[in-house]
């Protein structure tokens, strides 16, 4: 029992640090009483990491844990050419439209 805890506690260390680089930013973005979440990353791992916290938000909301009248998605910057406030406004709104209820 101790050897298989300390490889599960040895194991999840391990799973954790490859996560501590990954830093996605959120945003969110209101719609006269309807917002978005908007997760953003620039790397590979940042994406895939917004792309985990978008699915499970949408996942928890359909569950009806989360609020009704907020909508989560991931959005894809580029690390060299950032976008401004408006341009992510904008890559946020298209996201939540495009991806329908």
């Amino acid at each position: 029992m101790k050897r298989t805890m300390i490889s599960m506690v040895v194991a999840l260390g391990i799973a954790c640090i490859g996560q501590a680089n990954a830093a996605v930013e959120t945003y969110t973005v209101d719609m006269n009483g309807y917002v978005i979440v908007g997760f953003v990353g620039s790397t590979p791992a940042e994406v895939a990491q917004a792309q985990r916290l978008a699915r499970n938000w949408e996942a928890q909301r359909h569950l009806m844990l989360k609020p009704q009248s907020m909508k989560a998605v991931a959005i894809r910057q580029s690390p060299i050419d950032a976008l401004t406030q408006t341009e992510l406004r904008s890559a946020i709104v298209s996201a939540a439209l495009a991806k329908g209820p």
